[in-house]
């Protein structure tokens, strides 16, 4: 759970990028989730954060280094574009990673290991998941994909750590429904089910070799309930991203 002052550095982030989004869907104003973990260390605690991020426009995978003096640097390797260097700083008593490069600037709050944040970019607005295995005491995959449905298409990320926590992102490509920050279970590492931040169902199965999850997900456009009507479907696999 979150201290008064990181809910109060949270919703001011949320209320800049709610004010600039475009391209990428209305960004879920909910709190920013990350999956739980059993390291406990903090932000400042020298770490390898690995991950993904996406937007409407672009997707990839993040690497980011924090120092023993605490600074931070890394990298966004984009699909199909040059990678971006980043460098930056924490915030050890808010827990917040704050990092720019290549136009992109990037704000993120930690939890035990893992990283969860939004971002403005050359493509708009989008999400930042990653972990750190040496904070979590725990190995992590990296499912990427798409999603397809009746309400629109767009992206998926999902982090799965060696308990079962996942936490993502969906962000919309094509369409006009919401991206959303997500967080779920992957069970016998067999089944999936999760629950975006505006409260819609994701489940699916993981394949035997571990390599992909693919399930049912049907985005909300706006404020309405998603049509009982509606259908869609992702894809996810460990070199999607």
């Amino acid at each position: 759970m979150m201290s008064p002052s990181h809910l109060r550095r949270f919703f001011a982030l949320t209320a800049v990028i709610a004010a600039t989004a475009c391209g990428s869907g209305m960004l879920d104003a909910g709190r920013l989730i990350a999956p739980s973990a059993s390291g406990g260390a903090t932000v400042g605690s020298p770490a390898n954060y690995l991950g993904a991020f996406g937007d409407s426009l672009h997707h990839g995978t993040v690497s980011i280094t924090v120092s023993p003096s605490l600074t931070v640097t890394g990298t966004l390797t984009i699909v199909g574009a040059p990678s971006q260097p980043l460098t930056g700083t924490v915030d050890t008593a808010a827990a917040e990673m704050h990092v720019t490069g290549g136009g992109y600037t990037i704000s993120g709050f930690t939890n035990n290991g893992t990283l969860s944040g939004f971002y403005t970019g050359p493509g708009g607005n989008g999400f930042v998941v990653a972990s750190s295995d040496s904070l979590t005491q725990q190995t992590h995959k990296q499912y990427c994909g798409v999603y397809t449905s009746t309400n629109s298409n767009g992206r998926i990320a999902l982090q799965v750590l060696s308990s079962g926590d996942v936490g993502g992102f969906v962000v919309q490509t094509s369409g006009s429904a919401l991206s959303s920050f997500l967080t779920g279970t992957v069970i016998n590492n067999q089944t999936f089910t999760g629950v975006t931040n505006n409260g819609i169902a994701l489940s699916g199965t993981v394949s035997s070799d571990l390599s992909t999850i693919v399930g049912t997900y049907v985005p909300p456009v706006g404020s309405a309930a998603v049509s009982s009507s509606a259908t869609g479907q992702f894809s996810a696999t460990t070199g999607g991203c």
